[in-house]
């Protein structure tokens, strides 16, 4: 079943070298213009997004002979679909993300992920002041070079309402999962979702478990289920989906988690309903404005709690790690275009509009952050995030079998919806054993 998956996919990338071939005649428009075509996640109304908008603008401004079509959706299902048939119809865009690293393995032997490398090594200005671990994710085993560009990075954490844990007798964050447990049943009391998960969109509950499974784990187990060292029916991963199950019984999440929107238990954070919620640094602008919620002097930021039994794990941590990636197939005027844009959303000086005015890192050493102008918790994000001695994004990230996103967050939202946790391992494991 593996080798006949592995031809279906060669075929389908001999389909996409052809068609992306990359040349800039291929990309030019009728009116003789170089198009350059992007597909990121920055869209939307927020501050990043607009930031990211008015470079595009500057970057056409300077050159007359290029036009450039921004295809990035924000919504990650959209910008998901828009990749896979991009892939599946041989028109991958100049500048776009793979979710994971595992599974760059066939872009890189297809050609279809440019080595940036050398790039980063030609511009030391723009090249040496990226973070050393956020360069070394996107360095894969087994290929020599470096095979993204990091454009975001920060702790995803809890943010949490000071005032709201205070009025449910709760004086200090809690450190650990006992103490988280025990806060749970306090806010209950007080009549609050203890913390917001809009599980329709799968992500926030794949994130909670990934909270957890590094806190109990250890960021290197991911790496290991990857390898397949570890399998998901082992009795200690099934016991990070057993913790799932725990909060659950706990009522911690209200009990329409499951039907509701990333945005509505935003929203509800917002509005004081909720009193904690786990997310990352995007959401710190909404967080800390005051038009936006009441609370904004009382939200906070603390790591997830750890396991009072694996305190060696207390500071492995998720992080996001985004990154560009650009087109392996790219030449001449194209690709020249495609690097200088490139370069400009990820500059020093765009780090620091970015930081400044969206609270929005980008993973430089060079940026001249203003504290006056950014917020405490943004700043608070930052010093936490320098704490982490290990690293990681989603558990799934390190599979290289893509189907893994979808089949371990639906796995997991099934334990909010009365699933048994050793069902849900069992369901993941079995789909990576029919692909073998």
């Amino acid at each position: 079943m593996k080798k006949k998956m592995l031809v279906v996919l060669m075929v389908l990338l001999a389909t996409i070298l052809t068609a992306c071939g990359g040349s800039s005649d291929a990309s030019d428009n009728a009116d003789g213009k170089v198009k350059i075509r992007l597909l990121t996640r920055m869209a939307g109304t927020s501050t990043q997004a607009q930031i990211y908008k008015d470079i595009i603008k500057e970057f056409e401004a300077k050159h007359s002979d290029v036009v450039v079509v921004d295809e990035s959706q924000g919504d990650e299902s959209a910008f998901n679909n828009k990749l896979k048939t991009d892939l599946a119809s041989g028109t991958l865009p100049n500048i776009f993300r793979v979710q994971g690293v595992a599974n760059l393995n066939e872009y890189i032997e297809s050609g279809l992920l440019m080595d940036m490398a050398p790039i980063l090594k030609d511009d030391p200005e723009w090249g040496q002041n990226f973070t050393e671990g956020a360069l070394k994710y996107y360095q894969v085993p087994g290929h020599e070079g470096t095979y993204g560009i990091p454009m975001e990075s920060g702790l995803i954490g809890v943010y949490y309402n000071e005032e709201l844990l205070k009025k449910a007798g709760i004086n200090e964050f809690p450190e650990t999962w006992s103490e988280l447990t025990a806060a749970v049943k306090k806010l209950k009391g007080i009549d609050v979702t203890p913390i917001a998960l809009g599980a329709k969109a799968t992500y926030m509950a794949g994130h909670l478990h990934n909270q957890i499974f590094y806190k109990w784990m250890g960021t290197e187990a991911a790496k290991k289920l990857g390898t397949r060292e570890l399998k998901w029916t082992d009795s200690e991963v099934v016991k990070t989906l057993e913790y799932v199950e725990d909060l659950n019984k706990l009522d911690a999440f209200g009990q329409s988690a499951a039907g509701i929107s990333d945005e509505i238990a935003v929203a509800d954070f917002l509005e004081g309903k909720a009193a904690m919620i786990i997310t990352g640094p995007w959401n710190i602008g909404k967080f800390t404005n005051s038009s936006e919620t009441e609370y904004a002097d009382a939200i906070k930021l603390a790591k997830f709690p750890y396991f009072d039994e694996k305190p060696e794990f207390k500071d492995e941590d998720m992080q996001i790690i985004s990154p560009y990636m650009v087109n392996g197939k790219l030449e001449g005027k194209e690709k020249e275009y495609t690097i200088e844009l490139l370069k400009m959303l990820t500059s020093a000086e765009a780090a620091k509009r970015f930081a400044e005015e969206a609270q929005f890192l980008i993973p430089r050493s060079d940026i001249a952050i203003d504290n006056s102008k950014v917020s405490e918790l943004f700043l608070h994000n930052i010093e936490l995030g320098a704490t982490s001695t290990g690293i990681a994004v989603d558990v799934f990230d390190f599979d290289p079998l893509p189907s893994m996103q979808d089949r371990t967050r639906n796995s997991i939202v099934s334990i909010l919806i009365g699933g048994k946790p050793k069902d849900a391992a069992k369901e993941i494991q079995d789909e990576i054993d029919k692909s073998k």
